[in-house]
């Protein structure tokens, strides 16, 4: 038994004539008539009868033309996935990123991802500052993308390159008193305000607990999240205010779900790009810079 022969047998069935058949498949009627004639002495029985009206497909012929669509279409789907296999990346570049920076980074990586790594698969999983140093000193991602930290908290052999820098922000319920105004917001009138904060000892959640310190207030701390996501949920609920990257807020202000207002002192944060100090294979290497060029623009 032969594809070949199964698949002119099931053009007869479709058009219910050996000649339309043949012209379907461009070859001649005697091609078809031959390769069938051979499937059914391989089967051991007939798949159609010749009567006054035409071409009929007998019971047998049935059941084994339902099962034959399915095997075409079964060996079909392999050249599918042979070609998608093809294009398939090779290996994989494990990139982590810091809650709540996918809205500012990823738009630049995508941009220049489908080009520029035909050959790679990005992975991307969101963590806390404190896990991508962990996960960066265990050799288990390639680069981590995080707020910056102060030197005793990164691991030995971690390096960095700032990216970026991110505007803070205040983010409010809109209903809240605060929201009303356009003006940056004074930290001083934050004292007895609930404030949800990050992971108070690396990241932006210690930039923000010193610029509290720094005014010799001690923040009214309602809750601590390992993510932005989480705290603006909060916020969202109408529980407490937070201080977040403003990048990070854009889509919930569009919405109308939040405000964002500004704060005085302004303050920015860094953004950098962490990996081990040393090298990569050489292939990681050259993915590496593709995504150190996407994020710098």
């Amino acid at each position: 038994m032969e594809l070949r022969q199964i698949r002119y047998a099931l053009s007869v069935a479709r058009e219910r004539s050996f000649t339309r058949a043949a012209d379907r498949l461009n070859v001649s009627q005697s091609a078809v008539s031959e390769q069938v004639r051979m499937l059914e002495e391989s089967i051991g029985f007939s798949l159609f009868r010749r009567t006054p009206r035409g071409i009929e497909v007998t019971e047998a012929g049935r059941t084994f033309f339902y099962e034959a669509e399915r095997v075409v279409g079964d060996f079909d789907s392999l050249g599918d996935i042979a070609r998608r296999l093809k294009r398939a990346p090779s290996e994989t570049f494990t990139l982590a990123m810091g809650s709540g920076m996918a809205q500012i980074v990823i738009p630049k990586l995508f941009h220049a991802v489908p080009d520029s790594l035909r050959t790679v698969r990005l992975d991307i999983l969101t963590a806390p500052t404190r896990t991508i140093f962990a996960l960066l000193a265990e050799e288990k991602i390639d680069a981590g993308l995080a707020i910056e930290s102060d030197p005793e908290h990164v691991p030995p052999g971690i390096v960095f390159e700032p990216l970026a820098q991110a505007e803070l922000t205040l983010i409010t319920h809109p209903a809240h008193p605060l929201a009303r105004g356009t003006r940056a917001v004074d930290l001083g009138r934050l004292v007895l305000e609930p404030i949800v904060m990050s992971e108070l000892s690396v990241g932006y959640g210690r930039v923000v607990h010193a610029m509290f310190a720094d005014l010799g207030i001690r923040p009214n701390i309602l809750a601590v999240a390992d993510n932005i996501e989480t705290i603006k949920v909060i916020v969202q609920s109408g529980r407490g205010l937070a201080i977040v990257p403003r990048a990070c807020v854009d889509n919930e202000v569009a919405l109308g779900v939040l405000r964002a207002l500004p704060i005085a002192p302004q303050r920015n944060i860094h953004m950098n790009l962490y990996r081990r100090r040393q090298a990569l294979s050489r292939r990681k290497e050259s993915h590496f810079s593709v995504v150190r060029a996407a994020l710098v623009r």
